[in-house]
């Protein structure tokens, strides 16, 4: 995508002179980056490069330090309503999974959405059309035949789709994922990436992190490259995914190769 044309695109986060430490150690360092809505944007870099931190910035658990010349903004706001947050943005996080305690059924993790408490009680205070929406969601995400199963009793590919139904409660207009295609077989993700396009053909925008190319969805029109806490470069996937660009993020020489709208990677020609 052109800079001409991310221009025309309105903004529903803004990044000026971002600076993000955990435990006095420096993780992101001046960010600078408008995300547009009609965007759908990966993230690529190393382990260690501040990927993750950087998604947590959107859902207000990590905080930058403020400084006089630093703002950040989510839908033209530095300070937003966590729950009106959540009505517009949905996230899945890898270490979700681990949150959810042992004898939680399913059906709670989902309805979790509205409450953000893993617990029966909670659902029992549901409204009708709350219900509504979880049981559509069940449907759709093809989770009725395990939605009375604990949660830590399924398979990763199953927790994964359950969260992202939970991540949709609200109807949200964006979703935040974390390596959603991490530790999934063949066929889970299969089935991921064919909803999560499924989504994207409902206008609803994407920003996710992946390792791996071949995880890159054909719609991505974005991709953002972080590196050591900094953002590097910032293109359509045309522009940066090719073989001397990431082989000089991941420091190792690869040969991309891109076949209809998918990317490989080969180990270089001796």
């Amino acid at each position: 995508m052109s800079v001409v044309s991310k221009n025309k695109l309105s903004s529903w986060a803004a990044f000026k002179n971002i600076n993000v430490y955990i435990d006095q150690k420096k993780i992101l360092s001046n960010i600078n980056i408008n995300l547009h809505y009609g965007e759908n944007t990966v993230i690529l870099g190393p382990n260690g490069s501040g990927k993750t931190t950087f998604l947590k910035l959107l859902n207000r658990s990590i905080y930058p330090i403020n400084s006089y010349h630093s703002s950040f903004k989510l839908f033209n706001k530095e300070n937003i309503n966590i729950w009106d947050l959540r009505k517009r943005i949905g996230f899945l996080f890898k270490e979700m999974e681990q949150r959810v305690n042992n004898g939680v059924k399913l059906y709670d993790v989902i309805s979790s959405g509205f409450s953000g408490i893993y617990n029966s009680r909670y659902t029992n205070l549901l409204s009708e059309r709350e219900k509504v929406k979880i049981n559509n969601l069940i449907n759709e995400w093809d989770l009725s035949n395990i939605i009375d199963n604990d949660f830590q009793s399924l398979s990763d590919g199953q927790k994964r789709r359950a969260l992202l139904a939970r991540a949709l409660v609200y109807e949200p207009s964006i979703i935040v994922l974390d390596e959603p295609f991490c530790n999934l077989d063949l066929k889970s993700n299969y089935i991921l990436n064919k909803n999560i396009n499924k989504l994207i053909n409902q206008s609803i925008n994407i920003i996710y992190i992946t390792h791996n190319l071949d995880s890159i969805l054909p719609k991505t029109n974005r991709v953002i490259l972080m590196k050591e806490g900094k953002i590097i470069n910032d293109g359509s996937p045309n522009e940066l995914i090719n073989s001397k660009i990431l082989s000089n993020l991941f420091n190792i020489s690869i040969n991309v190769i891109e076949q209809e709208g998918y990317w490989r990677i080969h180990p270089p020609n001796n």
